[in-house]
């Protein structure tokens, strides 16, 4: 039995889910199928980019805090799934499945991922689709998810002048291989997605170019190859779905380079750095719980912000084995706009690739990788689709001025007048490692996730 496979693509932070099948009967004659067509050629050249269609969204907003797992799953209406809260808890979850394998700096965008993997849970049906479910709190009604999806979609992609902040998908597909029209046209109408048909059997190299020319487009030159050599199998790739998140934002109180200096950084108790480190004396927003700090950096617009979580001790390993969604929640309502504070912060940038195939098979999403035929992703095709693979891509670079941030994801987000007496200055050193969080304020979603254990900035 002939195997195809599936590639979905998260860009800024990548996500690839390479999904295998039957593909003996290619050229079925099911109505409800549809042998999409799109007017670009496979080629490298950059301009065939322009022949992906897209379509308009609605937004919305969310900002509910908690999650319940039966029912969030469970729901059928819209205005009881809150998105935002699923997209976190998710988040959460796969953090703590990246830890294990990353023992230093850490970084991707959860709603990359998600979004990525709600475009091949569109198709997915019976215990494939309630596992998906389980592990990415979807609602088991699709139509709530394709629903909340295209208004989270919206208000990402609403526009700033303040900032850049862009998530699109895509779905790239073997020009003799069927879709079914209702999955195309979820895709399209939910998730914006564009299409465009491609050749896996016959130019393969080619394929991945053109792919992977989308993928830098879409987050300014940041990720790249984020398809690497060997990934797409002509026998077998017949989709390849992406989704791409590119953010660049300035921090609403820039950091002055003139008190920029190299200072000691404590990667463990018994090690010592030395690196960069940016200072400012500020009103910030400030919380403390018993085992940690955290800090407010909002970007210009206000509508996206920098959570840095410093744990009191160095002690990572043990601290985030154990920090939660609700401790984070509990951490960000402690916080206050009254304090000054004094901030030391290292610069860092990095990237990171991660194969997750493996860890969302532990967090029990096993049909879907499951090539003797428990996969059932008949929404999507006539053919018995599997997931092969998951690649995740994420690139963080954090200075005086602001933050670049990108993924892609490929399946193959004043001083109260009150106070008489001044409170005393806070202390916020960041000198051993730490959390941070990018998050959308406007709908509560953590757009981004990383942990720093040793700064670098080159």
């Amino acid at each position: 039995m002939k195997i195809s496979k599936l590639i979905l693509i998260s860009l800024l932070s990548l996500f690839v889910l390479l999904c295998t099948g039957c593909v003996e009967n290619t050229n079925t004659n099911n109505t409800s199928n549809t042998n999409f067509s799109m007017d670009s050629n496979v080629s490298s050249n950059s301009t065939n980019l322009t022949n992906i269609h897209s379509v308009e969204i609605n937004e919305s907003a969310i900002d509910e805090n908690t999650i319940d797992i039966n029912s969030t799953i469970n729901t059928d209406s819209v205005e009881n799934y809150d998105i935002a809260i699923a997209n976190n808890a998710f988040a959460f979850d796969m953090y703590s499945m990246v830890i294990v394998e990353n023992e230093q700096n850490v970084f991707f965008s959860p709603y990359s991922i998600f979004t990525a993997v709600a475009m091949c849970y569109d198709g997915a049906e019976n215990s494939t689709k309630e596992q998906i479910a389980n592990v990415f709190y979807f609602p088991l009604n699709k139509t709530v998810l394709g629903m909340s999806s295209k208004d989270l979609i919206s208000e990402i992609n609403s526009g700033s002048d303040e900032y850049e902040l862009e998530t699109a998908n895509a779905l790239w597909v073997q020009k003799d291989f069927d879709l079914k029209q209702q999955y195309i046209s979820n895709a399209v109408n939910y998730y914006s997605g564009k299409v465009a048909k491609v050749d896996f059997v016959n130019q393969p190299e080619n394929s991945r170019v053109l792919i992977n020319d989308w993928v830098e487009s879409k987050t300014n030159d940041k990720i790249k190859d984020l398809i690497p050599d060997g990934v797409i199998k002509p026998k077998y790739t017949r989709l390849i779905l992406t989704n791409a998140i590119y953010f660049n934002g300035k921090w609403m109180d820039e950091f002055d380079k003139e008190n920029t200096q190299d200072k000691s950084f404590y990667p463990a108790q018994d090690e010592e750095i030395s690196v960069e480190t940016m200072y400012a004396k500020k009103y910030f927003s400030y919380g403390e719980s018993s085992n940690a700090k955290i800090l407010e950096l909002p970007y210009k617009g206000n509508d996206l912000c920098m959570y840095i979580v410093l744990p009191n001790e160095n002690e990572i390993q043990d601290f985030e084995t154990s920090f939660s969604l609700n401790d984070y929640n509990t951490l960000k309502s402690n916080m206050d706009s009254k304090y000054e504070v004094r901030t030391w912060l290292p610069k860092f940038k990095f990237e990171t690739k991660t194969e997750l195939a493996n860890s969302l098979i532990k967090m029990g999403m096993v049909d879907a990788f499951d090539s003797s035929n428990n996969s059932t992703f008949s929404g999507i095709s006539d053919e018995n689709l599997t997931i092969s693979n998951v690649i995740h891509q994420a690139f963080v670079d954090v200075q005086e001025q602001g933050t670049e941030a990108a993924a892609a994801t490929a399946v193959v987000m004043c001083v109260d007048e009150a106070y008489v007496e001044p409170d005393p200055v806070r202390d916020f050193k960041v000198d051993h490692p730490f959390m941070f969080f990018i998050e959308d304020k406007r709908t509560g979603c953590i757009l981004f996730i990383g942990k720093v254990e040793s700064p670098e900035y080159e």
